[in-house]
């Protein structure tokens, strides 16, 4: 990276700036505290993202950045690693390199820009900028129409199509956002990875949603993603196999694709051969999706192990399907 003022960057970067920029991220935020892992700087999600990074340097350092992740095929994008070391703040720079985020993503026509944030200090800047809160989230959105976030989620989950359940990669990485942070009327949306509803439980996070699904199925298993024609994410299902062989599974789907519920539950029961009882784990309150869930040949098991979402209990029932 050469010093300078609002410095702009794509993917590959060198191994040295990389590691530059972690470890600024960890000494603010914490280690593994970064919403992006390092193979994506390294261009390794090009193919589905165009990703900018802003930085500015000074005294042959980066002391501010912030990174965007633009959809290839649709006109969303991700915001995240927004960071100015302690020594420079209080300068402009994040609202310098925030500004100049916006006006790219403008440029190339962007419609929905995504960020999550639970700083009242930074989400003033980014209200500043145009970015408006989600309810139920600490997750904005920056709308380029000027339609409120819920008028834009209503449009974009409204139009039809066929839908297509395949396994889920880094393509989704950005357009499963808009559909984790939609409000659902299940509470529990996927008991594997922690997923629930933000009309009942505020969603915190933006960037991190795809690598939770990631983590949540990491050791044996996997999730996959009800994609519409024009390539949005409009349901997510996921397996994980424990140690007993059984395969939990759990999913969802925007109301308006309910009908892909059963593709995405098969698909995470046929994976990697789909021998063995099937179970999921179910929210007490959520009985359409109980009954969604017999209609597919589960049958009640008795309860469950509760939920604890921040403190909150939510009592479940176990479902089985052999």
């Amino acid at each position: 990276m050469q010093n300078g003022p609002s410095l702009q960057q794509t993917p590959p970067l060198e191994d040295a700036a990389i590691e530059e920029l972690f470890a600024l991220w960890e000494s603010i935020f914490g280690p593994g505290a970064a919403d992006i892992d390092r193979g994506v700087f390294g261009g390794a999600e090009e193919e589905f993202c165009r990703s900018v990074l802003f930085c500015e340097q000074a005294e042959g350092a980066v002391v501010g950045t912030c990174f965007t992740m633009h959809d290839r095929t649709l006109p969303l994008a991700g915001f995240g690693e927004v960071a100015t070391s302690p020594d420079w703040r209080g300068r402009g720079i994040a609202s310098r390199l925030c500004g100049a985020a916006v006006r790219d993503f403008q440029a190339h026509g962007g419609e929905a820009f995504f960020l999550g944030t639970g700083n009242p200090a930074a989400a003033r800047i980014y209200h500043r900028l145009g970015w408006r809160k989600i309810v139920g989230n600490n997750v904005m959105v920056h709308i380029a129409s000027g339609h409120s976030p819920e008028e834009y989620l209503v449009d974009y989950f409204r139009r039809s199509g066929d839908v297509s359940v395949v396994p889920a990669t880094a393509a989704v990485r950005v357009r499963m956002i808009p559909l984790l942070v939609t409000p659902h009327d299940w509470k529990v949306l996927d008991a594997n990875v922690g997923s629930r509803s933000c009309r009942y439980f505020n969603q915190v996070s933006c960037m991190g949603l795809y690598p939770r699904y990631v983590r949540g199925t990491a050791d044996r298993g996997c999730f996959f993603a009800a994609v519409a024609e024009d390539g949005r994410v409009v349901g997510l299902s996921s397996v994980a196999v424990d140690p007993d062989g059984v395969r939990r599974v759990d999913g969802f789907a925007h109301a308006n694709f309910a009908a892909a519920l059963g593709d995405l539950v098969q698909a995470a029961g046929e994976w990697d051969g789909g021998s063995g009882p099937l179970e999921a784990t179910i929210a007490v309150e959520d009985e359409e999706k109980r009954d969604a869930f017999v209609g597919l040949g589960f049958a009640a098991r008795g309860a469950g192990k509760p939920f604890d979402f921040d403190g909150r209990k939510v009592q479940s029932w176990i479902l089985r399907r052999d």
